[in-house]
């Protein structure tokens, strides 16, 4: 049976890693899809209540999966098996993610800032939190990338910050229309999907993390 390409260690440990865990990923992704779509039943006819909403069943389960890619990070921080530092900021802007998404943060800042200054006047400041997940998201990925062993689980990072990069479009069009009236109106569909790629996006980069062996441990 042919083995899984691998990576060296590092770039000074000769070597190859252990084979990454493989079946967790699909078994995730599969599970994430099953309950999009189940809740999307549930509230059928009106199936757009499971997604549109604060307290929907999607925005709910952003929240346990950014909760989850917190606790994976530092799990694996643990284990060594990402970089230290990499690993804390990972754990801090996961938490962070998870807190903003449940208690709706960066909503409260856009609709709220023009009370605590009037820099909130330009739209750049109101829309600052969700331009800084995109910007620092970037860089967190680039690092990530480079601490990931596999080339499948990369493939799966970038993924996943391509589906999150659509999602912060999709939130940022409305916005960005203000400006350029030119633009196209949004499709109605692709809107109403928002929280369901922030969903997709998270449950990829966390099939990411979850797919990276310990070292010297045994693959599954």
């Amino acid at each position: 049976m042919p083995q899984h390409p691998t990576l060296p260690l590092s770039n000074n440990t000769p070597g190859p890693r252990p084979a990454p865990h493989r079946w967790v990923a699909p078994a995730l992704l599969g599970a994430v899809a099953g309950f999009l779509l189940f809740s999307a039943w549930i509230f059928a006819p009106g199936w757009e209540r499971a997604f549109r909403s604060d307290n929907s069943p999607a925005s709910w389960l952003s929240s346990a999966l950014l909760l989850t890619l917190c606790i994976t990070a530092l799990r694996l921080t643990a284990e060594r098996c990402l970089p230290w530092r990499l690993g804390v900021w990972l754990v801090l802007a996961f938490g962070a993610l998870a807190l903003d998404e449940q208690f709706m943060l960066h909503e409260l800042w856009k609709f709220r800032c023009h009370e605590w200054t009037d820099a909130c006047r330009w739209s750049a400041v109101r829309e600052a939190p969700m331009l800084a997940v995109a910007g620092v998201g970037l860089v967190t990925l680039a690092q990530l990338h480079r601490a990931l062993s596999h080339r499948s689980s990369r493939y799966m990072l970038w993924a996943g910050f391509a589906v999150g990069l659509a999602a912060v479009a999709v939130d940022q069009w409305p916005e960005a229309q203000s400006h350029w009236p030119w633009l196209p109106e949004l499709p109605e569909l692709l809107a109403t999907l928002e929280e369901a790629l922030e969903v997709m996006a998270e449950a990829l980069v966390l099939g990411a993390l979850l797919r990276q062996p310990q070292v010297g441990g045994k693959p599954q």
